[in-house]
């Protein structure tokens, strides 16, 4: 069974503010099951610099005794200094599409119409959420509807990852 491993590589902090650097690799088996496996959390407290991410980046494949072939490619942020670590190495790189969809959810959110339409739905999510008359008058019409019931949400613009 030939394995081909995807790498993702994640930069971060601790709650404690200590900084680091984390490998996961993923992977399907011939019978598409999944697997993964933290290679490497490695405390990182050099700077963040393109060069140092590549070095331990590259360190990953001779600590683990794995053929470089065998990293089908590295998922990444979009942080210019991940980025030029992953094109200045061995590797190929794949953006990581939450990042990327929350670049570009924070660009439409950065528009006046946007910023309008969503003050608006606040003020209307705080109404229900702060009438009971008009919780129950929403539910009844769900139901009315024969709609699934759903409560009201402040916000979900965030894509966490």
């Amino acid at each position: 069974m030939q394995l081909q491993f995807q790498l993702l590589l994640t930069c971060g902090q601790t709650n404690s503010k200590k900084s680091f650097l984390s490998f996961t690799a993923y992977c399907f088996d011939d019978s598409f099951k999944y697997h993964h496996a933290v290679f490497q959390m490695k405390h990182f407290p050099e700077t963040h610099t393109a060069n140092n991410i590549k070095n331990c980046l590259e360190e990953i494949p001779t600590l683990w005794d794995m053929d470089t072939i065998k990293i089908h490619a590295v998922v990444r942020d979009n942080g210019r200094n991940v980025t030029k670590a992953i094109d200045d190495s061995v590797f190929k790189e794949v953006p990581c599409f939450i990042h990327t969809l929350q670049l570009a959810i924070n660009t439409v959110l950065k528009h006046d119409t946007m910023a309008q339409i969503l003050v608006k739905s606040r003020r209307i999510v705080t109404h229900f959420n702060h009438s009971n008359q008009a919780q129950s008058k929403l539910r009844d019409l769900q139901q009315e509807l024969n709609l699934s019931y759903h409560r009201t949400k402040t916000s979900c613009f965030f894509v966490p990852c």
